[in-house]
């Protein structure tokens, strides 16, 4: 079994701050009529009920606006009409008019991830990493790390990892561990039942990227971890000048043992996803994948989680056969009405090889 982690940090979720009713009245309060006579003050006492309003008198204060109720459609599902309208890639797509193609295809699609987790070594690449929020953008570049590494008997984990160009600084890296062991079941389920999306910590003073495991998404569709979701065959659809199938997948909340989470304002929230791939019907390669929000998440004003992965073939020196990796992710957040992008180029694909020396004292 193989594991997906992702990981979505507070840096930009929570780069906004919520004013209370009470902060309201506290700010807008009247201040003393110094025109009239009044004996001297009478000492005063520790506290102060800023609540307290003379019979309709209370001062109209604007209220906050409140954010428009919203529903995100099951993709697997809802009628095609909703899914084109969160999914505009999906303008041109013919649609298919039943299910009797699915389980084949997942088959074929299943045997293609088997073979791409099998071949696919610990690698290295280089990673520009461009952030737009708020008017302001931003450029970093990452040495970034795709591994893999053994999880208890029968199971496998991707993992990603980060190291800043500029300060050698390691991100997101032995936290997502610790945490993704912390929370793994002790007894029933065996480790080799686990699904693929395992809990990651927030970190609020992270200085990364806001977001860990896209490069691994395709796990989705690995054999062992299809159970935890449902899939729905949406058709057929022209992309770089050839036809491609495109499959809709959600996952199913009851079934995901290890949710990935979000963290925002201190707290930890499970988030589920859905979402749209597009696949290569000679190869059964996933060439495209997103992901959105499944559900609202209770606490959080998040109206948008969207993630857009494109893959495409790279050859790496002293690997035998080409591997199929990821190009470019795309990350959209809409938070309260803030929306924030974050585009990952990745290039220069190679083997991660590391040394190691004893130095006697």
């Amino acid at each position: 079994m193989f594991c997906r982690r992702w990981f979505l940090a507070a840096i930009a979720l929570a780069s906004f701050r919520l004013v209370w009713p009470g902060e309201l009245l506290a700010q807008q309060s009247p201040a003393p009529d110094s025109s009239s006579q009044a004996p001297p003050p009478a000492p005063k006492p520790e506290w102060i009920d800023i609540l307290v309003q003379p019979p309709g008198k209370a001062p109209a204060a604007a209220a906050a606006p409140s954010l428009p109720e919203i529903k995100f459609p099951n993709f697997v599902s809802c009628p095609i009409a909703q899914i084109r309208n969160a999914v505009p890639e999906l303008a041109h797509l013919k649609v298919a008019h039943d299910q009797s193609q699915l389980a084949a295809l997942l088959k074929k699609i299943g045997a293609k991830t088997v073979e791409i987790a099998r071949k696919t070594p610990n690698l290295v690449s280089h990673e520009v990493v461009v952030s737009e929020q708020n008017g302001f953008t931003t450029y970093a570049d990452y040495s970034f790390l795709i591994l893999q590494h053994a999880m208890g008997t029968g199971s496998r984990v991707f993992d990603e990892y980060r190291v800043d160009v500029a300060t050698g600084e390691k991100l997101q890296s032995d936290s997502i561990e610790k945490a993704a062991e912390s929370a793994a079941p002790s007894a029933s389920p065996s480790l080799a039942d686990v699904p693929p999306a395992g809990p990651i910590l927030p970190q609020a003073q992270s200085t990364g990227p806001i977001s860990q495991g896209s490069a691994s998404a395709w796990l989705y569709f690995y054999p062992t971890n299809r159970s935890q979701l449902e899939f729905r065959y949406l058709g057929q659809q022209k992309m770089n000048g050839r036809q491609v199938l495109v499959v809709a997948f959600a996952q199913k909340p009851e079934s995901v043992l290890l949710p990935a989470v979000i963290g925002y304002d201190g707290q930890t929230y499970k988030i589920f996803t859905q979402g749209v791939a597009w696949i290569d019907p000679a190869e059964f390669r996933i060439e495209r994948l997103r992901s959105d929000l499944l559900s609202v998440l209770a606490g959080i004003p998040l109206r948008q989680l969207s993630t857009d992965i494109q893959f495409a073939q790279a050859s790496i020196v002293d690997v035998a056969s080409p591997l199929w990796l990821p190009t470019q992710v795309v990350i959209t957040t809409n938070l309260a009405g803030s929306i924030a992008r974050e585009k990952h180029t990745y290039s220069n694909y190679r083997l991660f090889r590391t040394r190691s020396r004893i130095v006697l004292k």
